[in-house]
């Protein structure tokens, strides 16, 4: 049925991310019981074995090695990784590695050994984070010009207490 004008289009499709431990190494799986594993559908694992995936097709239902179907994914989601310099944030909406808008930062104080830093994104304006070990904040200082150090609620208090009834 051809689309009309003004139909919605469905949403593109997004690659997913596959937890290949959960695949045993050296049991022989079938095209069926990979799909049920992953909660995919058996035509992607079919897809799979066009694009290179290996099997033993000498006989019906294909067998897959475990450990050759984790090379395989592992393969395909390494490509897909970025990371970040250490200068950098993941920009969930650009879907790439950004710099801080003006190399600004606020420090937010989540725990005793971690922090959060909190910029936005020099290219669309999205708040980006990345959470970093306190042992690092000297390095972490050096690359940002931070406005505000704030810390959360009961790290901000000289004797946190956990039950405010008492204090009265």
């Amino acid at each position: 049925m051809p689309r009309h004008f003004g139909d919605k289009l469905p949403p593109p499709r997004r690659k997913r991310r596959y937890n290949t431990r959960r695949i045993k190494a050296i049991w022989a799986y079938t095209v069926q019981e990979i799909a049920e594993l992953l909660g995919i559908h058996k035509n992607a694992v079919l897809r799979w074995l066009k694009d290179g995936l290996q099997a033993d097709r000498s006989q019906r239902p294909f067998l897959i090695r475990g450990d050759a179907l984790a090379r395989f994914l592992n393969e395909r989601q390494s490509g897909k990784r970025r990371t970040c310099a250490p200068d950098e944030f993941f920009c969930f909406k650009c879907r790439a590695p950004r710099k801080a808008a003006l190399g600004m930062a606020d420090i937010v104080i989540e725990s005793p050994t971690r922090f959060r830093i909190k910029a936005l994104c020099n290219v669309c304006d999205t708040v980006i984070n990345k959470v970093q070990s306190v042992r690092d904040l000297a390095k972490i200082k050096t690359r940002f010009v931070f406005l505000q150090l704030t810390g959360e609620h009961l790290l901000e208090c000289a004797a946190p207490s956990v039950s405010n009834d008492l204090e009265r």
